[in-house]
């Protein structure tokens, strides 16, 4: 499945068939009034697609039964949205300068609907901010120019795990996890290449 979202407020899915062009479906019946800024394909009970924007609210849309279940409003603008640390869950990047980061339980009647965590900040991160999560562990870049990525244990995020500062005086958008690494992008595309060891990564300035 491919999925497409942006400034028309429109989700796409769409097919690549053998012998042709790729051919996008007809409008899904989800509603946004602002940007579409992120997309999520899930499977809990059944096959589904979690679309974000900047009207502050996430769909949960059924894709057997092509319905939106459960639609979420939250105060600020999402930008970013990653796979939870259960099926049930998603974790959200949005527009808070203390509180950048929300675990939503979207079930029906969950018993924690949400937990929030991050750190202070002088700015907003930004939708062209991304950070990355793997198993229990989520690390992000920042809004400021302190070359830092943190890292969360999603098992207690009230805390920082690590701060590791790898790109100095650049401002960290973007992070990936791989292969026991885990790889920071800066603004001005510089690169850093860190080792984990265990949750936990050290950087090298050789690498960067």
């Amino acid at each position: 499945m491919f999925a497409t979202g942006g400034y028309d407020h429109v989700v796409h899915l769409w097919s690549f068939p053998s012998n042709g062009a790729p051919t996008p479906s007809g409008p899904l019946a989800i509603k946004h009034t602002s940007v579409v800024q992120s997309l999520l394909a899930i499977r809990d009970t059944s096959r589904k697609l979690v679309t974000a924007s900047a009207d502050c609210s996430v769909n949960l849309f059924d894709l057997p039964s092509e319905r939106v279940v459960n639609c979420l409003k939250l105060s600020n603008s999402v930008y970013q949205v990653h796979p939870g640390p259960s099926e049930f869950c998603t974790l959200l990047e949005v527009a808070h300068r203390e509180l950048q980061f929300e675990i939503r339980d979207y079930r029906l009647v969950p018993i924690n609907p949400v937990v929030r965590f991050g750190y202070r900040s002088s700015k907003v991160h930004g939708r062209y901010v991304r950070g990355a999560a793997e198993n229990h562990i989520f690390a992000s870049g920042g809004g400021e120019k302190d070359g830092c990525v943190r890292l969360w244990d999603l098992r207690k995020p009230s805390e920082i795990l690590q701060t590791v500062p790898c790109l100095p005086g650049r401002k960290v958008i973007q992070v990936v996890f791989g292969n026991e690494q885990l790889v920071a992008c800066a603004e001005d595309h510089h690169l850093a290449f860190m080792n984990r060891i265990g949750d936990l990564v050290v950087a090298d300035e050789g690498n960067i």
